[in-house]
């Protein structure tokens, strides 16, 4: 039985294959990546990509096994919808958060540790504002989007598994 036909009879929609096979590749690269990783910074990043990775093949292979992503054209995805809207508010804290914390280090200098690295003024301000703009901005774009489109076009978003895929990525990536 070829890997389509198992899919199908699991009820899983037949890009679930694709996603999968990226998500592994991905884990793949991501091991050797912190295999020959120069540096320990590098190293981390890869492990965390790793993590990552995995843990999509984990709720990939739980989603098959589970009957596969209910693609009933009838209903809206609201649950990817929910999740845009939880990550937007995740990290609008935190990027609120840093900007706090670096608006108390400019009001009282003392603040401004140098002991660690990380803690400084001009380490946290560029972080501020990237998380700001593009964790906190971006997922409302993506959320909106999600909604939209579907709203629009009445229909369920295209995709099956894409979308949650495009989701966890951009998470990923941030």
């Amino acid at each position: 039985m070829s890997t389509p036909q198992v899919l199908r009879r699991a009820g899983a929609d037949p890009s679930t294959a694709v996603v999968l096979l990226i998500t592994f590749l991905g884990a793949l690269w991501s091991l050797f990546a912190a295999a020959y990783a120069p540096e320990a910074a590098m190293r981390g990043q890869a492990w965390l990509l790793l993590g990552g990775f995995l843990t999509g093949i984990i709720l990939i292979v739980g989603t098959i096994a589970n009957g596969g992503v209910v693609n009933d054209e009838r209903e809206y995805n609201e649950n990817l919808v929910k999740a845009g809207a939880i990550a937007t508010m995740f990290w609008g804290i935190a990027g609120l958060l840093v900007g706090v914390v670096i608006a108390f280090q400019l009001a009282f200098p003392v603040l401004n540790i140098d002991q660690f690295g990380f803690t400084s003024f001009g380490r946290l301000r560029p972080l501020h504002t990237s998380a700001v703009i593009f964790a906190f901005g971006g997922n409302a774009l993506l959320a909106t989007s999600f909604y939209v489109v579907q709203r629009t076009c009445r229909t369920r978003i295209a995709g099956g598994i894409w979308p949650w895929f495009v989701f966890w990525g951009y998470q990923l990536f941030i």
